[in-house]
């Protein structure tokens, strides 16, 4: 009998990674608290812009709720900024 192993090794991007750069801005925004209206105007887009923006986020993130985006984009952009997420 034969017996062959094959291993593939994937790289798949952590989901982070798949931010793009736009919803990332959005996502720095939200941290702050900001609307969606105060968003786009900071932006220069729409509202409805924003809103996909966000939604694109919600869905990659495997996030449910803008409540726990926004604990998400808190301690987003305490990470990236390298403040400890505890301080």
């Amino acid at each position: 009998m034969y017996s062959t192993t094959v291993s593939i090794h994937l790289h798949i991007p952590p989901r982070r990674q798949l931010i793009t750069p736009a919803e990332r801005r959005v996502l720095e925004m939200v941290a702050a608290g900001l609307t969606n209206h105060q968003i786009a105007q900071a932006l220069g887009v729409t509202a409805n812009t924003v809103s996909l923006h966000r939604s694109k986020l919600m869905r990659k993130l495997a996030i449910r709720s803008p409540a726990e985006l926004r604990r998400f984009a808190q301690g987003y952009v305490r990470t990236k900024s390298g403040t400890p997420a505890g301080a």
